[in-house]
């Protein structure tokens, strides 16, 4: 859409520039035809039909001139403005592949991202279940050396209080 716009604005700045070199070049033949007119009547010594004739002659040469320039300059212009229109179509062309290409990239870098961030994604959870495993079987393992230690210290209070018992009664005897 921008592309259109600038190809129209350009176009009509091309027209504008043609119609305005050919006003130029057919005012300067036009004037130049009339001064050299006037100028070969006040200098040429010559009989009313012959400065007729050479004042005919004169126009239509003048008039052939503007015409034939009018043409070249027509043909210039038309020349110039396909010129650029191919430039711009040529600009464009890369300006669409250069875009196209970029955003294969940036779809593709993309692409490769998410799969990274996926397998970081799966060796994390690996790497925390391994942690959460590893966790579990220390605490089994603090659980079951509680339980020996705790054992271990009832057995204690056990033996204690039955040797505690054996003093007591020890101790009533003799008393």
């Amino acid at each position: 859409m921008l592309m259109k716009k600038l190809r129209e604005k350009r176009e009509a700045e091309l027209k504008r520039q043609k119609i305005e070199t050919m006003k130029k070049v057919g005012a300067a033949l036009i004037i130049g035809s009339v001064v050299s007119s006037v100028v070969t009547l006040f200098t040429a010594p010559k009989s009313g039909k012959e400065l007729r004739k050479d004042v005919s002659d004169t126009f239509e040469n003048g008039a052939e001139f503007v015409k034939g320039n009018a043409q070249k300059v027509a043909y210039k212009t038309e020349k110039a403005a396909n010129t650029a229109k191919e430039k711009g179509l040529l600009f464009k062309d890369r300006a669409v592949s250069t875009v196209g290409k970029v955003s294969a990239d940036f779809k593709k870098t993309i692409k490769d991202k998410k799969a990274d961030f996926a397998e970081k994604k799966i060796e994390f959870k690996e790497k925390a279940d391994d942690l959460l495993d590893e966790a579990k079987e220390e605490v089994a393992n603090a659980a079951i050396e509680g339980a020996e230690v705790f054992g271990e210290g009832a057995e204690a209070v056990e033996e204690a209080s039955e040797l505690i018992q054996e003093k007591i009664e020890d101790w009533k005897e003799n008393q």
